[in-house]
């Protein structure tokens, strides 16, 4: 896989977690409440996935654990837009360099 690959991967996954996190925010006073938990997995060949299954039964939201989980997909999702974006540029002077 190449690094903008890699890098887009790693920008779905943070985009899922923070998804599954607002859900669940968003439905704390839902009664009774499944929140969704998100599992991080590695690819073959490089980059991420993440698994979003809901509970099989009735748990509380805890803000603060969703607020680590946002804040964790948040600097997921910056740092795989960094990796992008130094790839993209790599990619634009190799492209320079051999034209």
């Amino acid at each position: 896989m190449d690094a903008l690959t890699i890098a887009a991967s790693g920008m779905r996954s943070a985009e899922a977690r923070i998804g599954a996190s607002a859900h669940n925010v968003a439905n704390l006073e839902t009664d009774p409440v499944k929140p969704l938990r998100t599992t991080q997995l590695d690819v073959a060949g490089g980059g991420s996935a993440a698994l979003v299954r809901q509970t099989d039964a009735p748990q509380p939201v805890d803000l603060g654990q969703e607020a680590v989980e946002q804040i964790l997909a948040s600097l997921q999702f910056n740092a795989s837009l960094r990796v992008f974006s130094v790839a993209g540029e790599l990619r634009g002077r190799i492209v320079d360099v051999l034209a």
